[in-house]
């Protein structure tokens, strides 16, 4: 590990200076750890001091190459800024396999890729998306050598799988731009989003098992609170490993969109959804997920727990027939039919869940 001081002065001192180098880290891991917030104490690390920059390795040939089997370069300020995020409550094998990510994430695997088209979406978004799927194939390969548990090598694993798909451009659908219209009419909407946000809040919501965070009530209790929540599923870390590599703008975003959905919410239950008879059985599930994203867009807080109370609140956004229309060739005239016999227009023929990671665990010993 090599140490390359950022400014003249600072490698003047450095170059004076006879204290050896483990002392320097110590004191200065003391320093850091006093003045910042700290990750799990179990994944506390020595520090260097801010103005040095760890450098594993520094080329040696023509090429540029670095040696035969020496690791890659990585930012260990990028490492660092991520596993900050990791909360204290998370267990010790779920903080290992992130703090696994983290550093994975911010090493140099790959060659540059080329841009991407226009209008797709920034070169330096995608360029962090490919960064994910490349760290993904390193990190299965670090837990197969740690023998890592199942536990650990999912939790290192779905951080990254969710920044690629959180930096990819989610499908749209006609029914978001209904959806998002209704939510501007609500009496506690705070902001206004069109289709194209209202798709991605529906995509960070599902993708982040979101639902999973709330209590039965529709009340936000966080990955220290959640009773039911899958390892690797932390999303302040997730967003903000997405943020060591994508625009700044992009990370912002998230970041609001995220705050949007952690706000309070009803609970809803699956009974409730015979207000829609018409609603393909396969779209079930996101129409759920829907409902939980209207309401938060709005700051609706009325539960919806049956069919007289959705329907009330669909007739109130004006979306019954609207949906109706919306998903059948028909355009709503065979509504009283309900789904059966009637034709599905093709974007909706397929459930619109969100990407699931390909179980990548071990098998029990």
């Amino acid at each position: 590990i090599g140490v390359r001081q950022r400014s003249p002065s600072a490698a003047a001192q450095s170059s004076a200076s006879n204290e050896p180098e483990c002392s320097r880290r110590s004191s200065a891991s003391d320093a850091h750890s006093a003045s910042s917030a700290s990750p799990p104490p179990f994944l506390h690390h020595s520090e260097l001091p801010p103005s040095c920059e760890l450098l594993l390795p520094s080329p040696v040939d023509p090429a540029g190459l670095p040696p035969l089997g020496a690791p890659p370069p990585f930012s260990s300020a990028a490492m660092r800024a991520a596993a900050a995020k990791l909360p204290q409550a998370v267990p010790e094998e779920e903080a290992l396999g992130a703090a696994l990510a983290a550093a994975i994430y911010s090493c140099r695997l790959t060659p540059p890729a080329p841009p991407p088209p226009p209008g797709a979406r920034s070169a330096a978004d995608a360029l962090a998306a490919g960064a994910a799927d490349a760290a993904m194939c390193e990190v299965l390969a670090a837990c197969d050598g740690l023998s890592a548990s199942n536990e650990m090598r999912q939790s290192a694993h779905t951080p990254l799988w969710c920044v690629k798909a959180l930096l990819d451009t989610p499908p749209q659908l006609g029914m978001f731009e209904l959806l998002a219209t209704a939510a501007s009419r609500g009496d506690g909407g705070q902001r206004r989003v069109g289709g194209r946000e209202f798709g991605e809040l529906l995509h960070m919501w599902q993708l982040l098992k979101l639902a999973s965070l709330f209590a039965p009530d529709g009340a936000w209790c966080g990955v220290g609170g959640a009773a039911r929540r899958t390892p690797g599923y932390l999303p302040d870390f997730i967003l903000e490993l997405a943020g060591t590599r994508c625009e700044r703008p992009t990370l912002l975003r998230l970041r609001e969109q995220l705050q949007l959905l952690q706000r309070d919410g009803p609970p809803i239950s699956g009974e409730a959804l015979g207000a829609l008879p018409s609603l393909p059985p396969h779209l079930r599930g996101t129409m759920i997920a829907c409902l939980h994203v209207l309401c938060r867009i709005e700051g609706a807080i009325a539960p919806l727990s049956d069919k007289a109370s959705l329907r009330s609140f669909l007739e109130e956004h004006a979306l019954l027939d609207a949906l109706d229309a919306e998903w059948y060739v028909d355009a709503g005239e065979g509504k009283e039919k309900g789904c059966k016999g009637r034709e599905l227009r093709p974007q909706y023929e397929q459930a619109v869940n969100r990407p699931k990671p390909k179980k990548k665990g071990k098998k029990a010993e």
